[in-house]
């Protein structure tokens, strides 16, 4: 296996390394760019393939519950073997922080962790599947000696597994400052007592499952919202624990793993137990989410070219040819397409901004980024997977491609980590603060513009630049002055009429048409222009503005008789007309003395 399941392009294979954004090309190494080709090999031949046969050793004791949580498939246990034997092992934990780690920065692991996202298996048989990631991150950042050693060592071994808890459907878990578990000091020990609380949480449902991370209550009377909660390691087995049910996610239970509904009663769980310190329970969230958050998303960019991948075999399948052309002969799939590829590079330039930001700066310092690509990536994917399925018709909706499965497992992610709308709030929060200060440096930039205007010589408005003078209402003062001036009176009768013709309460095409314009009246207008002596630039002026209006009322009688939108429909057509005429009136009106403003016409002082 080599070469042909690695076909990606129409000149053969382009490896992962030589299609790195040029962008992000100075901060991976040559040695992650050689992990990245075997990244891109073994999710390709081996995990890929290998995710049918989990699916299908997943159901070979049963379709039920019990026994498909209670069977682990060998294929993936043979995948974590092989990954062991190519160095792709723990790939996530960054060098920066981590000696545990493969030693890559998260910019180098985000590029390996899209193509990880690809399958669903590859990233745990890699041993960088979240929860553990996460959990592992946590232990390896802010656990003590006794704590690695015992939990954090198997975990990296990928000996156990682990889940996170900190939701709780009870209250809005999106304020995590709302969390209900209490913990509560007694002696050398914390109690832990959630009923009828209970808890969320991924992974919980996996019989090799050993150690929860809860978040809790440690404080609940001091005056520092974010300082009443810590997070502390529980033993799965630990008395006074129960896993309630296991949870599906539209209609999927992600067997062997799962989503736990667990309850505390009385559990007692040793002070050592304790991550960082009590009140600390912030701090270690947010270190564990930040970098957590750009894995998530990286992979969400992965399965995002999965999808494309199957969106263009179908457009190119033929066997499928409606209407007699192969889909991809039809325009709108081509623009699915394009859309799709724009959206992805998009999004993944944006992730590997956000990762730099992390390896440059720290998790706290990128903060809007990893909140950004939060919002973004999800939806992207979300969209580019419906694209695809909709080529597809009925079949993209079953079980004969990885599609429908992939949507709903990543629809989780615009929930994953906090809600769509709590990130998006507080960058929006924060984008405002800027507010005021931009206020202020565009009322001065226009102060300092009035006086480069002064210096020069030149009058504050522009005659030329008013795309709207033509159809702006004007002032009665000024439309009465307007319509005495022996050169403008007919143009501005006939731009003014149009102003009011436009507006809902005085619309009566028919009435207009009829009474005001027949099919020839404009012969008529001319003839009339002639005989008074109207000079020829005003002549060609005034009929451009009438034709405008003729043109309007022509154009009415279709679309009147065809019952359709009066007011759109008239706006539409002669916006583009009147635009034509608007130099021209301008100009006429300036060489006789008029100044026009958005909300007034007015005699300059040097021609009254």
């Amino acid at each position: 296996m080599s070469l042909p399941y690695l076909i990606n392009d129409a000149k053969g294979y382009v490896s992962a390394s030589q299609r790195i954004p040029v962008i992000a090309r100075p901060f991976v190494s040559e040695r992650a760019k050689k992990t990245l080709d075997l990244v891109e090999k073994f999710v390709e031949e081996d995990c890929i393939p290998a995710d049918t046969v989990f699916a299908r050793q997943l159901n070979a004791n049963g379709h039920d519950t019990k026994s498909r949580f209670s069977t682990h498939p060998t294929v993936l246990e043979d995948l974590k073997r092989k990954a062991k034997s190519l160095g792709l092992w723990n790939l996530f934990l960054p060098k920066a922080h981590f000696k545990e780690g493969a030693g890559f920065s998260n910019l180098e692991y985000g590029l390996m962790a899209e193509l990880l996202g690809k399958s669903d298996i590859a990233p745990e048989a890699c041993n960088c599947n979240a929860p553990d990631t996460g959990n592992m991150e946590v232990l390896a950042k802010y656990g003590t000696e006794a704590q690695k050693q015992k939990w954090l060592v198997p975990l990296l071994n990928g000996v156990i597994r682990s889940a996170f808890l900190m939701t709780e459907p009870q209250v809005a878990s999106s304020d995590a400052t709302n969390i209900k578990l209490a913990m509560r000091k007694e002696g050398n020990n914390y109690i832990l007592n959630g009923q009828p609380d209970s808890r969320w949480s991924s992974g919980a449902g996996d019989e090799n499952c050993k150690i929860y991370i809860v978040m809790g209550k440690s404080d609940p009377s001091n005056p520092d919202k974010y300082k009443q909660q810590s997070v502390i390691l529980v033993p799965v087995d630990t008395p006074g624990v129960a896993v309630n049910r296991v949870l599906s996610v539209m209609g999927f239970d992600h067997a062997p793993h799962g989503h736990g509904h667990i309850t505390f009663n009385n559990v007692r769980v040793p002070a050592e137990n304790m991550i960082l310190r009590p009140g600390g329970g912030f701090e270690v969230v947010q270190g564990r989410l930040g970098p957590g958050r750009i894995h998530h998303a990286m992979r969400s960019i992965g399965a995002a070219e999965r999808a494309l991948e199957y969106f263009l075999a179908r457009l190119n399948d033929p066997a499928k040819k409606p209407f007699g052309q192969t889909l991809s002969s039809h325009g709108i799939q081509l623009e699915r397409v394009a859309r799709s590829r724009i959206e992805i590079d998009t999004a993944r330039l944006s992730v590997l901004n956000a990762a730099i930001t992390i390896d440059e700066m720290g998790a706290k310092a990128a903060m809007k980024e990893i909140a950004e690509v939060k919002v973004q990536i999800p939806s992207m994917m979300l969209e580019v997977l419906d694209r695809a399925m909709q080529a597809y018709g009925a079949t993209g909706v079953c079980q004969d491609t990885p599609l429908a499965a992939m949507w709903a497992n990543g629809r989780t992610m615009r929930i994953v980590d906090g809600p769509d709308e709590v990130h998006v709030l507080q960058l929006g929060k924060n984008e405002n603060k800027r507010g005021n200060a931009l206020r202020q440096r565009i009322d001065k930039q226009k102060a300092r513009a009035k006086e480069m205007l002064a210096s020069y010589g030149l009058n504050e408005v522009d005659f030329l630049s008013l795309d709207r003078a033509c159809i702006l209402p004007m002032s009665t003062t000024g439309l009465n002055d307007l319509l005495k001036s022996n050169v403008c009176g007919h143009i501005a009768s006939f731009t003014y009429e149009i102003t009011e013709l436009l507006k809902t309460e005085i619309l009566d095409f028919d009435c207009f048409r009829s009474n005001i314009l027949t099919p020839d009246s404009h012969v008529d207008q001319a003839k009339d222009c002639i005989m008074r002596g109207m000079k020829k630039d005003e002549f060609h002026l005034y009929m451009a503005i009438y034709k405008t209006v003729h043109g309007i009322c022509r154009e009415q009688r279709s679309i009147v008789d065809e019952g359709a939108d009066l007011i759109l429909s008239s706006v539409f057509y002669a916006l583009p007309l009147l635009h034509e005429v608007r130099l021209s009136f301008c100009e006429v009106l300036e060489d006789d003395g008029w100044l026009l403003a958005p909300d007034i016409v007015i005699k300059s002082p040097a021609h009254a």
